[in-house]
């Protein structure tokens, strides 16, 4: 009988002690949402880590499962023509909405959203259930209204919303095949809590917002000290203008190579594409210099001069300038893009403000059509605006 006892307090003890080791894993663990360029790159960035935190890949339908098996069950990142796989990684297949078991899984503390900006309450939607208000989100979207979304239709009441990272990405990369990417540069990623009930996209200047919590703090210091995504933190009262520039080096860059059909460097050689950005910027700076939750602090305004912007779109060109950007990637491989979170941002706002954006309109109706145009066309379709 003692022996006996010995053996079963042993066993209970060990027992306790790997449920309290997997409850701590389970805080720790970060999950990926969304496995396009963004995600592999901050799976692998972690993964990558001295001390890296235990990492799940959520994958969305039985298709990425077999790719994922087949392929050798790593992400791939290649820089400089060399290959980097990674093994350290769980998978696991979310269940789809009309199945019975969609409420199954436990708390997810800590995900990074790597959707593109029109997929991405959909699929935060697959994974609702299991967030709550000590969860916290990173959203690495381009452009700007895909976490309004998020709040609106996924999480209206502010005190069960989970916490929110944002994120600018400024890092190029283009896609091998599903878990392998090409990494073409190391320049940043600019992370900032947003407060709780604040909204990028809202017509307020904040004051309603409640000042943002721990709980985020955790993720936020496992990106900042993964090298490979050069990390930094930014204060909460400069994510949405870090949001703001970040926005219009897309809206200028990324739809111009789409409707031209060039790399990022090859554009602004160009004296009259450098013409036609200079109209888009006009139009897209008066829009943020008269958006009133711009105007505070004092001189706020005044950094999204054109000439500042147009400063910022050059550099990231040349930063970028062997780069084939995202949105021409997709609009390549018969992809919908996120002009509407770019450009059509600057539109809507626009709208709201008495603001006439015509030659950004007419670039995103372009972008949509796949239009593509040169040079001795552009006063065709981009005619100049008396007062730009």
């Amino acid at each position: 009988m003692i022996k006996t006892s010995v053996r079963s307090e042993s066993s209970s003890s060990y027992d306790a002690n790997y449920i309290q080791n997997e409850a701590a894993e389970d805080r720790r663990r970060v999950y990926i949402l969304g496995i396009g360029n963004i995600g592999k790159l901050f799976a692998h960035s972690l993964a990558k880590k001295a001390s890296p935190p235990p990492i799940t890949l959520l994958l969305h339908r039985p298709g990425l499962v077999r790719e994922w098996e087949e392929g050798g069950k790593c992400i791939e990142i290649v820089r400089g023509g060399v290959s980097d796989r990674l093994y350290a990684f769980r998978t696991e297949l979310l269940a789809t909405p009309d199945d019975s078991s969609v409420f199954s899984g436990g708390l997810i503390r800590n995900v990074i959203v790597g959707t593109k900006a029109m997929h991405t309450t959909a699929a935060i939607s697959r994974i609702k259930h299991r967030l709550n208000e000590q969860s916290t989100i990173l959203f690495t979207q381009n452009g700007i209204g895909a976490i309004e979304e998020v709040s609106n239709q996924l999480f209206p009441d502010i005190k069960s919303r989970p916490n929110y990272v944002a994120s600018i990405i400024s890092h190029g990369l283009s896609s091998v095949s599903t878990f392998s990417s090409i990494h073409y540069g190391l320049n940043a990623a600019i992370i900032g809590v947003l407060p709780r009930g604040q909204l990028i996209d809202a017509q307020t200047d904040g004051s309603e917002a409640t000042p943002p919590t721990e709980p985020s703090r955790y993720l936020i210091q496992q990106i900042l000290d993964a090298p490979s995504l050069a990390g930094q933190e930014v204060s909460t009262t400069e994510v949405i203008p870090a949001q703001m520039e970040k926005l219009i080096t897309n809206a200028m860059i990324n739809p111009l190579t789409v409707i031209f059909d060039r790399r990022n460097g090859e554009l602004f050689g160009s004296f009259k594409i450098q013409r036609l950005m200079r109209l888009l910027l006009q139009e897209a700076s008066l829009v943020l210099r008269t958006l009133p939750e711009l105007q505070q602090p004092t001189g706020l305004p005044s950094r999204f001069s054109p000439e500042r912007l147009e400063r910022l779109v050059m550099n990231m060109a040349e930063i970028n300038a062997n780069n084939r950007c995202s949105m021409l990637q997709d609009v390549k491989a018969g992809k919908q893009t996120e002009i509407d979170y770019m450009n059509g941002y600057i539109i809507r706002r626009g709208e709201q403000l008495g603001i006439d954006c015509l030659h950004n309109h007419t670039l995103v109706q372009m972008v949509k059509e796949n239009h593509v145009i040169n040079e001795s066309q552009i006063d065709e379709f981009f005619p100049s605006k008396r007062g730009f």
